[in-house]
């Protein structure tokens, strides 16, 4: 068997083990995709089967005290591909009513959870109301991870598996189904730089990717030709009207205290919008540290908001990203909503 199929199958096997007593059978699905950031080294996938391994030899010294059932590990063959698989084990779900807990562990980047959370947002209530989720930190920026650690996963999956919802942006542009996210909606500079991540670390191995990306960041202005941008901000407060001005990035999350990039504090506080206005290059350069350490408010260019929507208007081409994917707007896509849906995917919590 692979390493990728013995890191799959342990970590399944760490659920047949439970402190909880009296609750009712399990069953356990587990998602991979093959291709995320943490499964391209062998070092590291063996370093960490070999955790794995000495961990499961510990816990088979306990007898399991709840029924769990392993369905099955499901790999993914393309993108795309986490999502159809979640959309046919919810179907499943919503077939059999077995009344048992259903357990989905995602083995990916942020880019896989936003598949499998994009089917769960659209199932139905009940068959959520049974499902919980646990998102492994396998990719390279795992900002929408449960866990930020293994040791904090195999706790997650071995406690008493206390679960809170999650919320969700729906992102809508004209003509165009809804997209969602799950962590962070941007649209501007970070979505570019996102664009240059995807597309250098696929070909440069290592972190050596991150100086190509801080060198073309700097061509943003050439290559998008940056437009004035009509914005409205829906807060509790009523409307903030942002008119013509030009941006370097508008960011919307799911809450405040959000990261992205790779834990970036890009929303540091309670607030949950960012607007950051057009800023030259020598000022870019000048103030990236203060981006990285979560202090870019101190900066004139930087307003932070609380709101429910946020609607952009544009006449222009420029790039959104979704949890780190990255979409290339055109003058039709606009205008483009972006709106804080209720609560509703259960995911692992301490």
């Amino acid at each position: 068997m692979d390493l990728i199929s013995t890191y799959a199958n342990g970590v399944s096997e760490l659920t047949r083990f439970s402190h909880a007593e009296e609750q009712p059978p399990l069953v356990v699905d587990v998602i991979v995709n093959p291709h995320a950031g943490f499964f391209k080294s062998q070092g590291v996938v063996s370093r960490q089967i070999r955790e794995l391994e000495k961990k499961l030899a510990d816990l088979r010294e306990r007898a399991p005290r709840r029924k769990v059932e392993i369905n099955r590990v499901h790999y993914t063959e393309h993108p795309g591909h986490a999502r159809l698989i979640t959309e046919d084990l919810v179907d499943s779900e919503g077939t059999s009513d077995s009344g048992m807990d259903h357990l989905l562990i995602g083995c990916g980047g942020d880019g896989t959870s936003n598949e499998i959370c994009t089917a769960l947002v659209h199932a139905d209530a009940a068959i959520l109301e049974r499902l919980k989720l646990l998102r492994l930190p396998l990719g390279t920026g795992n900002d929408v991870a449960d866990a930020h650690t293994f040791s904090e996963a195999y706790d997650l999956i071995l406690g008493g598996q206390h679960a809170e919802k999650t919320g969700a942006l729906r992102v809508s542009a004209a003509g165009s189904p809804p997209r969602y996210s799950f962590n962070i909606a941007s649209i501007g500079l970070d979505a570019y730089i996102a664009a240059l991540t995807n597309r250098f670390k696929r070909i440069i191995p290592g972190d050596a990717y991150k100086s190509l990306v801080d060198l073309g960041s700097l061509f943003y202005e050439q290559k998008v030709k940056p437009l004035p941008m009509d914005i409205i901000i829906h807060g509790d407060a009523g409307e903030t009207r942002l008119d013509a001005l030009v941006p370097s990035m508008v960011v919307m999350g799911i809450s405040g205290g959000r990261t992205y990039g790779g834990h970036l504090p890009v929303l540091p506080r309670d607030d949950n919008v960012c607007v950051v206005a057009r800023m030259g290059l020598l000022a870019k350069v000048r103030n990236k540290k203060l981006f990285y350490l979560g202090r870019h408010g101190e900066l004139p260019e930087v307003k932070f908001y609380r709101a429910g929507r946020v609607d952009v208007d544009y006449t222009g081409g420029i790039p959104m990203q979704l949890d780190g994917e990255v979409v290339w707007l055109t003058a039709r896509d606009f205008p483009v909503r972006i709106e804080l849906l209720s609560p509703r995917i259960k995911v692992l919590r301490h």
